[in-house]
């Protein structure tokens, strides 16, 4: 079992993960330091976390998942998120004090215990360093100085020290207030003696993934560390999402507004946020090998003759689908990984807006033959026998799903008062609604699908125009059925939560159809049906049907 240890120094009040542990057998105060272990084993979670996270994979806090990536968990679990945002740490293996690239952040409302891990990662890798600061202005020094009754006793003091410390800058490490380089004492710092941040790039613009900004930014800020660039590829439906109530603070004016001025990098004064443009590479090189870094006639820098272990690039790919704004991150160096964002997961399927782009998408990092993918949420997958196995899989999903649902609408159409049918449905849920008040019982909290009248593979690949059956003549009534009766039926779940998120690729599926011709939108009247409860009333809705026969 791989285990590492962090040790970290500070006194503030966090909301501390519960594999946080408190040293309290030291005698001093830097000695009783808070520690954080994250393992490659699994680690006990509070209850709450283990209920969100279900049967889906525990995972570390933080992992070194290779030589130039560590992942950090969001610390956001649930059912949208999985065990939490995948938020990564990109460094040179060359130096721990080389500068990173971080990848995606988490929610807002986890930001403190994100932005808490993240400041802890960076102490140890000070310390993994032996790169050492302590000035009298930290919280020991001035509680130990403060002892002292004279003023001119606390300069003489500050001289003996620095003596001490320049004859032996190892003496004494519990009194080493900060971690940095130079293992001296200094009044003023004016810089971090961390590894600095230098880029973060954000995958797209989902509050799990970019919430957690503002916070780090300050904290940051706080380590005295250089502003980092923030780097997005621009919303090009930001109009569409500025209209939207539900998308409007995802909006690239809306994630603008809330970074604390002054502590990032803008791009110019008139654009904060550095674009990302397709095939543009990040780069990140340690400082004690810049000199190998040679330029062409064209003043371009040759990276392949920097070895791999002094420097960490990614070129940016741009893959919509889930988002219009969605990005992944190809490595250049190491095992060649993908940060595919949302775009995969490492557990489930994903969401998308637009279905199109997105099997476009999918498609096209299939064809790249990723060696590792590091997805937006869920385990990671190494190898490229896994890697591509997870992408076919998504691919052969969305086209059962197609599948599904023009098998579903032509099971409505065929004979919509079947079991399988609208009218057959509406029974069912009127009859559980029936016996449960005459039982005395709660509402049914699950609809029981009837066995088909067909068989399963039947439905499935039913076509009115196969086996030279023509029924171009036949009209079908009632056949239309509205998105969340639709969402419901392929679902056969009661759970709101879910089918209001699966809604959306059910529509993207849906106007994907329609653009094929193979299905058609209309003004339906039905019932609404909320926990299979089904109203008396019709109300109109958008509706979709099954395109047959000479309608094609």
């Amino acid at each position: 079992m791989v285990t590492t240890v962090y040790s970290w120094s500070s006194r503030q009040a966090y909301p501390y993960p519960s594999s946080y542990s408190t040293s309290a057998s030291t005698s001093t105060p830097r000695k009783a330091a808070k520690r954080y272990t994250s393992t490659m084993a699994t680690q006990p979670r509070h209850s709450e976390k283990a209920r969100m996270l279900g049967h889906h994979t525990r995972l570390s806090d933080v992992v070194k998942l290779s030589a130039h990536v560590t992942r950090i968990l969001g610390q956001n679990p649930g059912q949208m998120t999985l065990q939490g945002t995948n938020s990564y740490l990109l460094q040179p293996p060359s130096s721990p004090y080389a500068p990173l690239i971080l990848i995606d952040t988490s929610s807002p409302h986890t930001a403190s215990q994100y932005v808490d891990l993240v400041v802890t990662h960076l102490h140890h890798l000070a310390l993994e360093a032996g790169l050492r600061e302590v000035h009298f202005e930290s919280d020991y020094a001035v509680e130990s100085l403060g002892h002292l009754p004279t003023e001119a006793d606390m300069d003489e003091a500050k001289i003996r020290l620095l003596a001490e410390r320049a004859a032996n800058p190892r003496a004494h490490p519990e009194e080493l207030g900060d971690q940095g380089p130079e293992a001296r004492w200094v009044f003023k710092p004016n810089e971090s003696k961390m590894p600095a941040v230098e880029h973060i790039i954000l995958t797209h613009r989902h509050l799990d993934h970019v919430g957690a900004l503002p916070a780090l930014l300050e904290a940051l800020a706080k380590l005295r560390m250089p502003p980092p660039r923030i780097w997005k590829l621009p919303s090009p439906d930001e109009l569409e999402l500025t209209l939207s109530d539900k998308d409007r603070p995802t909006t690239d004016a809306v994630i603008v507004n809330t970074l604390p001025h002054g502590l990032y990098t803008p791009f110019s004064p008139f654009q904060p946020l550095h674009p990302i443009m397709p095939g543009l590479m990040i780069s990140i090189i340690d400082p004690q090998y810049r000199h190998l870094l040679k330029h062409d006639k064209e003043g371009k820098p040759k990276w392949n003759e920097v070895p791999e272990i002094a420097r960490v690039s990614v070129r940016c790919l741009k893959t919509p689908g889930h988002t219009q704004d969605s990005v992944s991150l190809v490595m250049c160096e190491g095992e060649k990984g993908v940060f595919t964002g949302d775009t995969v997961l490492g557990e489930g399927t994903t969401i998308f807006t637009d279905l199109s782009a997105y099997m476009l998408s999918l498609k096209t990092l299939l064809a790249i033959k990723p060696q590792t993918l590091y997805p937006g949420h869920g385990p990671h997958f190494s190898g490229p026998e896994a890697s591509t196995a997870q992408i076919e899989a998504y691919i052969a999903h969305r086209q059962q799903r197609e599948e599904q649902i023009l098998a579903l609408l032509l099971s409505l159409a065929t004979d919509p008062s079947g079991p399988t049918g609208l009218q057959g449905r509406e029974k069912e849920a009127e009859a559980k609604v029936k016996d449960a008040k005459a039982k005395g019982d709660d509402m049914p909290a699950r609809a029981s699908t009837p066995p088909p009248r067909k068989k399963q593979d039947e439905v499935e690949h039913a076509d009115p125009r196969d086996e030279g059956v023509d029924r171009r003549h036949e009209k079908f009534e009632g056949s239309a059925v509205g998105l969340q009766l639709l969402t419901r039926l392929m679902y056969d779940t009661t759970s709101e939560k879910l089918i209001y998120a699966a809604q959306r690729p059910v529509l993207a599926h849906l106007e994907k159809l329609e653009k094929e011709g193979k299905v058609r939108r209309v003004t339906v009247q039905l019932p609404s049906i909320v926990e299979m409860v089904v109203s008396d009333e019709k109300e109109a809705v958008e509706g979709w049907e099954i395109v047959q026969g000479e309608d094609q």
